[in-house]
């Protein structure tokens, strides 16, 4: 029976690697057979010599990685800023509302015909009005008989309850992140610092 090289070459490996001769061996009914020992009785034996394999060759010792450069670590969250006050104020000319963070604005001094009053003699005065006052200052030149003549008045303001606080705190940071997404990097530094300060203060907020 002829032996096929395929075959030998597997068993070649199949046996431990200090081995050097392989037993062929057929037995009474034609099977082929390799071992690493004597053939069983009635067996036709074969020795066939292999030769020692080669003493396996390391691989290659793998480089170390190289150290992936980490990201900076973020720099810490600011701590939280107490909430400002707020107060909605009524503008004593026109009764406008407005947001200021001051709850009692300073008296300013308006024209008369800038509250629909028509101004009166210095000497006379209409009932539950007092003479006009000029505010401080060089004399204001008169151009017709109505200018020139000024009362004082105030604002009306009221605080904000907490929740209308938070909610513009809120307004005004998605209002700062649109402008610093559309400014250029080298303007963003005054609008980023207002926005931390905006965060800083809505941490009151949750």
């Amino acid at each position: 029976m002829r032996t096929r090289l395929p075959l030998l070459l597997l068993l070649a490996l199949a046996v431990p690697a200090h081995a050097t001769e392989v037993y062929r061996c057929v037995d009474a009914r034609g099977r082929l057979a390799f071992q690493d020992q004597p053939c069983p009785p009635r067996s036709r034996q074969r020795i066939l010599n292999l030769p020692t394999p080669p003493p396996a060759v390391p691989a290659p010792a793998l480089a170390p990685p190289r150290p992936t450069r980490s990201a900076p670590p973020a720099p810490p969250p600011r701590p939280a800023l107490p909430l400002p006050a707020l107060y909605r104020c009524i503008r004593a000319t026109d009764h406008k509302p407005y947001l200021s963070t001051i709850g009692d604005p300073q008296p300013y001094a308006v024209p008369l015909a800038v509250l629909g009053i028509q101004p009166m003699s210095m000497t006379r005065s209409a009932p539950g009005i007092g003479a006009p006052v000029r505010p401080p200052g060089p004399p204001t030149p008169l151009a017709s008989p109505f200018t020139g003549y000024y009362t004082w008045v105030q604002d009306r303001c009221a605080p904000l309850p907490r929740a209308a606080v938070c909610a513009n705190l809120r307004e005004r940071l998605d209002q700062l992140d649109t402008r610093i997404e559309h400014t250029f990097q080298f303007d963003r530094a005054p609008l980023q610092h207002e926005a931390a300060t905006l965060r800083a203060q809505l941490q009151n907020c949750r």
